[in-house]
């Protein structure tokens, strides 16, 4: 009798499935087009780079700040390939117009002074 208990026992163990590992992400989204964002901050900062700066010594802040906004660029174009990217395409009716006619088209009145133009 201990012997079948401890039998259905091991195989109740053994039929749990085994869960199931999920993506996280090293960094968030929004923390990572912050970094990118703020990536040269820390050469704005000091006072020893700011005269430096001034001479082009290491670098000029000028391209500290394209080089920052290629990276947030870059991040913003590989977030919007995902989106598109992570399922079907979905397309749906236009909304109707109520725009569709023009002046021209109307019927005419009996107005006899009426500019009529080209479109």
């Amino acid at each position: 009798m201990a012997l079948a208990a401890a039998s259905t026992v091991s195989t109740a163990a053994m039929a749990q499935e085994k869960p199931v590992a999920t993506f996280k992400p090293l960094v968030s989204i929004p923390d990572a087009v912050d970094r990118a964002f703020f990536g040269s901050a820390e050469s704005f900062q000091d006072v020893g780079r700011q005269t430096g700066a001034l001479i082009g010594v290491p670098k000029f802040p000028e391209n500290a700040i394209a080089r920052d906004a290629a990276h947030v660029h870059r991040i913003y174009r590989d977030l919007l390939y995902q989106q598109v990217s992570s399922g079907p395409i979905i397309r749906t009716v236009d909304l109707p117009n109520p725009y569709n006619t023009s002046i021209l088209t109307l019927p005419k009145t009996n107005v006899s002074n009426r500019v009529i133009g080209s479109e």
